[in-house]
Parts: structure tokens; C-alpha cells; sequence
């Protein structure tokens, strides 16, 4: 991580200041964007909220108040600290910054070297710990991914069998037409073409969910899917496990008539639900029944995604560290201990919280709660409104 590549929005109408700020802070190699009316902050914002690790705000400005700017900051942008600006310091106005979540307030006249710099310094001290961290995250959830990816060839290497073989036996049939009759009628040569481009279609779309899911997640942008999608896809990444330990998959979307769309980060949604899939499958490994239950449903203003096992539960001592870094119940050398961590991160970046019950000898029931807010288009709220109820 570098300073150089850190942001500073400057929403000031003093010009002196605004020049003196902009000299101190371009000599730190800090990337500062001035601008001096609410109306040019709010364009600003809208556009590049995202970009922003550090909001300097005055609070009396040409077109208006500067708190009127804080609501709609924290809208955009919850991460980046402000800094608040003013010449009437009072505790009316402390008060009030601190409940907006301001991180600190200045009173003019000010030194920009003795007081605004320390907190500046302070301020992006915590924004660089905060980028860190991400990018660690982000990098152990992209070795995650390819771990998986490994566990996946053989699967891959079956699904790819199967329509290439069909390629190659409608090649034959071709050669054969062409060998016997010497020609072959466009009603024959559409229904050869029409399994040869079926069978190449299957083949694209698998290498092209393997190619998605691979990449790195830091470029991805929040999007509409349905929830079916996700859950089939992370299904198929753990096709394998399913398969070689025999266990029943029980999947009550096709009784749902209307699908349900939610705004999301594909990947990292998928690299959850991948997850909590595999861990279930894990808990089965010596069961005699091996029941996997995924269930959806909407119920007062909240989206449930439910993952249950019949597995051998989570002891209390266990359950009170599950969700910790680097906490792990596996064997040494069969995991780091970040999978739930990660999920759990991932969940709460949209806006959700990760439940879990579990009883001994009974099973676990992970459940992802997410408000209805990133819902495009849902059903009607279930009748029952227990996520213990999913499984």
C-alpha cells in the first residue's frame, strides 16, 4: 500500500485555504480534489464516492449548510473518515458531528501543519489498515477460489466428457451419412449441426463459469441475479464432494413460481453459499444419512438463504470461535481456518448477518440473512418466519 495512492476530497469555499491545504497535502503526495459549493461536492460524490479515503468538509458553504452533506457522504461512501470544518466550534455542533459519525472537527482560524495534518495522518492511518486488510481478504478469498478450482477438475474433466462425446459420435454420423449415401439432406445436416452446437454450448458455458469464478474480485461491481443462478453455481463447484460421499441434495427453489433477484457481488456471493455447501458436505463425511437442505425465503423484510446438514453438530466451545480467523477444526493441512471468517466478511459487506444453529448428533443450519432492500423482485413473505425452519 502507498499514500500516493490515497484520496482527498477538500469541500471548501476559502479560497486561501483551500490553496494552503492543497500545497501540504500534493507535498505528501496525497491526491486532493478542491471543490467549494454543496452542489459540485454532491456531483463529485456521486460519481467517485467510492475513490474517496478522506472527506475535509466545511460546514458553512455558498449553497447551503455542510451537514446537509454528511447523510448523503455516508450514503456513498460508510468507510472514508470526515473531517468537519468550521469557525464556530460549539458543543451543539460537536454533538451533532459525532452522532453523524464524523471522525474529528477543526475550528478556524487553523494551522494546517499543527492541526490539520496530525488528524489527517491519524485519519488515513486507519483508511491504509482498512485498505490492508481488504487486500489480504481479497487475496485469501481468491486462494480459496483456486483451491477449489483444484478440487474441481475432476468433475470438470467428467462434464467436459460428455459432449464431446457427442461431438464426436455426430461427427461419425456425418462421415457415415456421407460414406453410404455419398450426400445428405439439409434436414439431416440441421439436426447433426444442432447437437454439435448444443454440445459445444455446454462446453462454453462451463469453461466460461470456471473462467468467472477464477478471476479476482476487486475490479467486481454489485449486479442483479437471481438467487437460483447463485446456488446452482456454487452447486457445481461442489459437484465433486457431493458425489463422492454420496450425499442427498434437497433444493426447494423449483417450488418457488417467482424468482427472487438480489444485488450482489456474484462471485464473492457464490465463493459463500461455495463454502457453507462444502462444509456441510464435510460435517457428513462419516454419516449414515447425508442430507443437504438448501432453502430461500422472504419474511418481515428480510431474505433467509439456509444451509443445513445432517451432520454430527457444533459443540458450545466450538461454536463461540467457529466464526474467528484462522479458528479451524480440520487436520492439520486441511484448511487455514479462513473460510467462515471470509463468509462471514462477505456477508456483512452486503449488508447481512450469518446465523447458526447447531445440535449435537442433529446437524447445523448456516443461514444467510439479508435485508429486502437488495431485492429487485421477490415473492410474497413465507408463512413461516423461523430460519430453523430451513432445513
Amino acid at each position: 500500500m502507498d499514500e500516493a495512492k490515497l484520496n482527498i476530497l477538500v469541500v471548501e469555499d476559502d479560497e486561501y485555504i483551500s490553496k494552503v491545504i492543497n500545497k501540504e497535502f500534493s507535498a505528501l503526495n496525497y491526491e486532493t480534489h478542491i471543490l467549494s459549493t454543496l452542489a459540485d461536492a454532491r456531483n463529485y460524490i456521486t460519481d467517485k464516492a467510492e475513490l474517496i479515503d478522506l472527506f475535509l468538509l466545511d460546514l458553512k458553504l455558498p449553497d447551503g449548510d455542510g451537514f446537509s452533506l454528511l447523510n448523503f457522504i455516508k450514503e456513498k461512501n460508510q468507510e472514508a473518515p470526515i473531517i468537519i470544518m468550521t469557525g464556530h466550534l460549539s458543543n451543539k455542533i460537536v454533538n451533532r458531528a459525532i452522532r453523524h459519525g464524523c471522525y474529528n472537527f477543526l475550528e478556524k482560524p487553523f494551522s494546517v501543519q499543527k492541526d490539520i495534518l496530525p488528524i489527517v495522518r491519524r485519519s488515513l492511518s486507519s483508511v491504509l489498515l482498512k485498505k490492508e486488510n481488504h487486500y489480504l481478504s481479497e487475496q485469501m478469498l481468491h486462494t480459496s477460489k483456486l483451491t477449489a478450482l483444484g478440487e474441481l477438475s475432476a468433475t470438470v474433466v467428467h462434464d467436459i466428457r460428455g459432449p464431446l462425446g457427442i461431438i464426436q459420435l455426430t461427427c461419425e454420423d456425418l462421415k457415415d451419412d456421407f460414406s453410404q449415401k455419398n450426400s445428405i439432406t439439409k434436414d439431416e445436416l440441421d439436426e447433426h449441426i444442432n447437437q454439435i452446437n448444443k454440445a459445444c454450448g455446454k462446453i462454453k458455458k462451463l469453461v466460461d463459469h470456471l473462467r468467472n469464478y477464477s478471476r479476482n474480485d476487486h475490479s467486481e461491481k454489485e449486479e442483479y441475479i437471481e438467487i437460483n443462478s447463485l446456488i446452482e453455481n456454487s452447486l457445481f463447484m461442489v459437484k465433486q464432494k457431493i458425489r463422492n460421499l454420496g450425499i442427498n441434495v434437497i433444493n426447494d427453489l423449483e417450488n418457488h413460481p417467482n424468482k427472487i433477484i438480489i444485488k450482489c457481488f456474484p462471485n464473492k456471493f457464490e465463493q459463500v453459499l461455495m463454502n457453507l455447501m462444502s462444509n456441510a458436505c464435510d460435517a457428513m463425511k462419516d454419516q449414515a444419512k447425508k442430507d443437504l437442505s438448501i432453502k430461500v425465503f422472504i419474511n418481515q423484510g428480510y431474505l433467509y438463504i439456509s444451509i443445513s446438514d445432517t451432520g454430527t453438530g457444533i459443540p458450545e466451545d466450538i461454536k463461540i470461535k467457529i466464526f474467528d480467523s484462522f479458528f479451524t477444526t480440520k487436520p492439520k493441512g486441511e484448511g487455514t481456518g479462513l473460510g467462515l471468517s471470509i463468509v462471514k466478511n462477505i456477508v456483512v459487506e452486503h449488508g447481512g448477518e450469518l446465523l447458526l444453529e447447531t445440535e449435537l448428533g442433529v446437524g447445523s443450519i448456516f443461514t444467510i440473512k439479508i435485508p429486502t432492500s437488495k431485492i429487485l423482485r421477490g415473492e410474497n413473505d413465507d408463512k413461516d418466519p423461523s430460519p430453523s425452519k430451513a432445513a
